[in-house]
């Protein structure tokens, strides 16, 4: 049987610094989320609020991942584009609210009763916070217009 297109999955998208950038979207977002649910603790709204932030923009960057990994964002009905440039803006300032909020409200300077442990899963969370605000930062910056180049409504400065 021939085949009629080129390889199935794209790895460039995963090479280039947006793909990168992406990945460490992932990874930082995973981390986070992960040292919180484990033993940095949440709680009230504002602990809800940064946990909903971290899982939802996790899941759609994998999702995200997923599609140009393997062309799927092809066979979908809307503008790619305008869809990961929009993702990346509103993720940027979702995370760069859960990465003020969490630490603001959740890290405490001095142990807590039941010893350091928990203190120090805060302050990682919050590392590994501001990281994933500066990862989606950087695909911001990456994806913005560049003189002379046509793009849509939302690529656009």
């Amino acid at each position: 049987m021939e085949s009629t297109g080129g390889p199935y999955l794209n790895t460039a998208a995963m090479t280039s610094p947006v793909g990168i950038a992406r990945l460490l979207q992932m990874t930082f977002g995973c981390t986070t989320f992960s040292l919180v649910a484990h033993q940095g603790g949440f709680s009230a709204a504002y602990g809800t609020f940064c946990m909903f932030v971290w899982t939802f923009c996790f899941a759609i960057t994998v999702f995200i991942i997923a599609c140009e990994f393997t062309h799927l964002h092809s066979c979908l009905s809307i503008s790619w584009g305008n869809f990961t440039a929009a993702f990346a803006m509103l993720a940027t300032l979702m995370s760069v609210t859960a990465a003020v909020i969490y630490p603001l409200y959740f890290v405490q300077l001095g142990c807590y009763p039941i010893g350091c442990e928990v203190r120090d899963f805060r302050i990682a969370a919050s590392v590994f916070a501001g990281l994933l605000f500066i990862a989606y930062a950087t695909e911001v910056f990456l994806t913005r217009a560049k003189p002379g180049q046509v793009t849509s409504y939302m690529a656009t400065v």
